[in-house]
């Protein structure tokens, strides 16, 4: 079943979810007290994996703070392959969404757990499968007209104006506020590392181009296809070989667009897209060390290779608010200031520009910043990039 950006999925969370997690609230154990050194956390994270690799800064605080806490982690199909190379966790407990009561009771058997930390932001159901979880302590956000908070003992406040990754640390500051703040990671296998270089030519410059986001509004972050194409022969007149990088729903795309780049018998470009896995593409992206990405979970997870350089292309959403957590990123913003950025993903969005505010990007700014791409000039371009929003 898809997940993200299912319409029945999100009407049943909405006019089913709201007023039975309303109920069930009122059915919570008052004054419940939280354990001072949890010996078993279980965390509920079933969103996408740009906000799993987010997660991943948490989980390392947590050990941090806990060195002999066992991690379970609860997620779903669209982000079990993010989750399995995040170090730390101790066990994961994939929810399906195609049978609800059985992922359901298949978490109420679970042991009771010292502490539960939901990091999910709108979904009701989030809150219903922490719910039935045993722990002795639950927390999780409150974010306003969601009604997804009554079956907390502990709530934070979900906002807008800060960074993702600084909305989860206020969610754990409520439990301990010793953080080191912490950078997201993800663990490369060498088997991931091996089957990589031995594709690529270590005398050939080579350049990733990830042009595909997802979620309700995916079609307003990307950048149009023209484009990309532009992008792409400007490149190859400097001698780089592009990679295109997605998954399976992407590669008859990404296909088509690699024929138009090499013509009748170019090899200028390859599509890797559905051909490769989550741990290879970050395997590809540290062997490459530049890539060129709209704002998704790939731009996250390429943030946690420090030595990749990341060329961020941003449609409807602020990069102050779900830009890379990288020192050698140039974040790239559209040409006019949109009223109504996405925040939480599937906001009511219009745009006065026809093929949406991303595609006012010029080609020839994100051209200069892939030449440009040393660490002292990348550093600077990130330190502006706030201007913009």
């Amino acid at each position: 079943m898809k997940e993200r950006g299912n319409r029945k999925l999100k009407f049943l969370d909405k006019f089913i979810g709201i007023p039975l997690i309303f109920i069930l609230g009122l059915f919570k154990l008052k004054k419940r007290i939280i354990t001072k050194h949890p010996q078993n956390i279980i965390i509920v994270m079933i969103a996408a994996i740009g906000d799993t690799i987010l997660l991943s800064s948490i989980i390392k605080e947590i050990k941090h703070l806990y060195p002999s806490v066992n991690i379970t982690l609860v997620c779903s199909n669209g982000n079990i392959q993010a989750a399995k190379n995040i170090p730390h966790i101790n066990q994961i407990i994939k929810f399906d969404m195609s049978s609800l009561l059985g992922s359901l009771f298949l978490l109420r058997k679970q042991e009771a757990y010292d502490l539960l930390l939901d990091f999910g932001t709108w979904s009701r159901l989030n809150s219903l499968i922490s719910y039935v979880i045993k722990a002795k302590f639950k927390v999780g956000f409150m974010r306003k007209n969601m009604f997804r908070h009554y079956i907390y003992d502990r709530t934070v406040n979900h906002v807008d104006h800060i960074h993702e990754l600084e909305n989860y640390r206020n969610l754990l500051r409520m439990i301990d506020n010793r953080l080191l703040e912490l950078k997201p990671d993800y663990l490369i296998n060498s088997e991931s590392i091996n089957k990589i270089r031995a594709i690529l030519n270590t005398n050939q410059k080579y350049i990733i181009f990830h042009m595909f986001a997802s979620g309700s509004h995916k079609e307003k972050k990307e950048w149009p296809k023209s484009s990309w194409l532009e992008l792409a022969e400007r490149l190859n007149e400097e001698s780089y070989k592009i990679i295109l990088t997605g998954g399976k729903q992407d590669s008859e795309f990404a296909n088509a667009l690699a024929q138009k780049v090499n013509g009748v018998n170019g090899t200028n470009c390859v599509s890797l897209a559905g051909k490769i896995s989550l741990e290879e593409t970050a395997g590809l992206i540290k062997e490459v060390g530049t890539i060129v990405t709209v704002n998704t979970g790939i731009m996250h997870l390429a943030a946690t290779v420090d030595s990749t350089s990341i060329i961020a292309i941003h449609g409807p959403t602020s990069p102050l608010r779900w830009g890379p957590i990288s020192e050698k990123s140039v974040i790239l913003t559209p040409a006019i200031k949109c009223d109504n950025l996405l925040s939480l993903g599937f906001e009511r969005h219009d745009c006065i520009i026809e093929n949406g505010c991303i595609s006012t990007i010029k080609v020839d700014d994100v051209y200069k910043a892939v030449k440009n791409n040393s660490s002292a000039e990348i550093g600077d371009n990130l330190a502006k990039a706030g201007s913009f929003f």
